[in-house]
Parts: structure tokens; C-alpha cells; sequence
């Protein structure tokens, strides 16, 4: 008798245990989206209540990046380009587990053109398609297009696509010379100029008429 008393007490004190403990719960949802400058500091909340101990463990695009710690911050002391992406925490305690909100991190960065200066000859009368060198940036940069060191105006022959190709049309003997454009990140301020291409723009053949 004694023996079944002592199990009697023993499952009714693990069931007020149970009871009173708590499982986790979230405090605040905290941003959906972050943008930071490339070598910065990230820091990273991951606020929940709940009985303790609670342990938190950290993902990046779905990825372990942390093992279970108490810890409730992630911090990376200097952020890569690698680092972008979505960072997300679970909370667990003896009572089960509760995930937070993604944040999506993105990292503002501006790369440098790679390419050297390029000469591109145009029959006369034809159109000239001047394509934007490769740049890596983040967010996309704003550009601005020269001619010779003065600004380009967009106007019914010269147009600049959604993918800042600058398109010359019926070109004439004046359309020839240095082109060029710069490129800026409007969250980092930096800018960059791309190196140039000359266009020549060669006389129509008499026996030629352009498309």
C-alpha cells in the first residue's frame, strides 16, 4: 500500500508540474525585412516567453546556422554578400516549440565593372545598342548615361530600356563618340563609372539602304 501511495504522489506532483510550466510563446514579431550595408554589424532578436529553460537555435534559407543555446541574439560582426537571405529562429522548452517570423536580410553592396574600354561600329542609318557592362550591386543601381561627358536625355531617337541599354536610333555621322555611364547604390552612396565605348558610326554604301 505504502508503495502505490508513494506513485500516487509521485503522478500527481509530475502533474502539477506539467501544469504550471509554460510552453513557448512569442513577444513581438519583430522585422520582416532588414537592409544593411556590407561589413556592418547584424544583430538579430529572437524575444519569447515561456517556462525555462528555453533554447534557441538560428536558420539561414532553411539551413541550421546555430546548434539549441540559450542565447536569444544572433550577431554577425561583419556582414558578407553570402550572409543575405532569410534568418529564422525556433524556441523550444520541455513543454514543445514555437517558430518565429522569417526576416529577410539583404546586404547593400556595389560591386566594379570588370570590362575594359570597347569600340562597337554602327552603319550609319542603323540602330546602336550600347549594353550596361557587368556590375554587381545590391540593391539594383541607379544609372545615368554620357556621351562625350554630357548627360544623356532620353528624346524619340535615343531611349535607355529597363535594362539600362542605351539604343541609339537611325544613327547619324554626331551620334560617334565616347559613351559611358555611371552607376549608383542609393543605399550605400558609392558610385562607379563604367569604362567607355567609343562608337564609330561608318558612311551607308550608295548601293545600301538601311533596314
Amino acid at each position: 500500500m505504502q508503495t502505490f501511495s508513494n506513485n500516487k504522489n509521485n503522478i500527481f506532483s509530475f502533474l502539477c508540474l506539467c501544469l504550471s510550466e509554460v510552453a513557448p510563446y512569442l513577444r513581438g514579431g519583430g522585422p520582416g525585412q532588414q537592409v544593411m550595408l556590407e561589413g556592418n554589424r547584424l544583430v538579430l532578436t529572437c524575444l519569447a516567453g515561456g517556462s525555462w529553460p528555453l533554447q534557441y537555435r538560428w536558420t539561414l534559407n532553411n539551413s541550421n546556422i546555430t546548434d539549441w543555446t540559450p542565447q536569444y541574439r544572433l550577431s554577425v560582426p561583419s556582414l558578407k554578400r553570402t550572409d543575405a537571405g532569410l534568418y529564422q529562429c525556433m524556441v523550444r522548452n520541455r513543454m514543445g516549440a514555437v517558430i518565429h517570423r522569417r526576416t529577410e536580410v539583404q546586404v547593400a553592396f556595389l560591386g566594379n565593372f570588370s570590362t575594359e574600354e570597347q569600340r562597337k561600329t554602327v552603319t550609319q542609318g542603323r540602330a546602336a545598342i550600347i549594353s550596361t557592362p557587368p556590375l554587381a550591386s545590391s540593391p539594383r543601381p541607379l544609372v545615368t548615361w554620357f556621351k562625350d561627358g554630357q548627360k544623356i536625355i532620353p528624346n524619340n531617337r535615343i531611349a535607355i530600356t529597363s535594362d539600362n541599354q542605351l539604343v541609339v536610333l537611325a544613327t547619324t555621322a554626331t551620334d560617334a563618340g565616347r559613351y559611358h555611364l555611371e552607376a549608383v547604390n542609393e543605399m550605400t552612396g558609392e558610385n562607379v563609372t563604367s569604362p567607355a565605348v567609343y562608337l564609330s558610326i561608318s558612311a551607308l554604301r550608295k548601293d545600301k539602304q538601311p533596314d
